[in-house]
């Protein structure tokens, strides 16, 4: 056999005998990381709900606004009975009865 097929069987099991010392390893090295991960994303949805309920607000103030506009007449529209009376008058008036 070929002397680079031992080398490479060798550091082939050498790899696979040193993965659960690194995996270990990595895993004390990143649960900081992740602590500080899942903080930022705690953070991250609180503000995200701030600024949703700010929104929401103002939308329903909003729509208080609109609702409010449509309820009430213009102003500067008369009421209709007088318009009618308006109206009938200047029939009169031309005679176009």
């Amino acid at each position: 056999m070929n002397r680079s097929f031992f080398y490479g069987a060798a550091a082939a099991a050498g790899v696979v005998m040193l993965i659960p010392g690194v995996a270990v390893a990595l895993g004390r090295a990143g649960q900081p990381l992740a602590r500080a991960t899942a903080r930022t994303g705690a953070v991250a949805v609180r503000e995200f709900r701030k600024a949703a309920a700010e929104v929401y607000e103002h939308m329903e103030d909003l729509a208080a606004e609109f609702e409010a506009e449509v309820a009430r007449p213009p102003e500067d529209a008369e009421p209709a009975a007088e318009r009618d009376i308006h109206v009938a008058e200047a029939e009169a008036a031309s005679g176009d009865d």
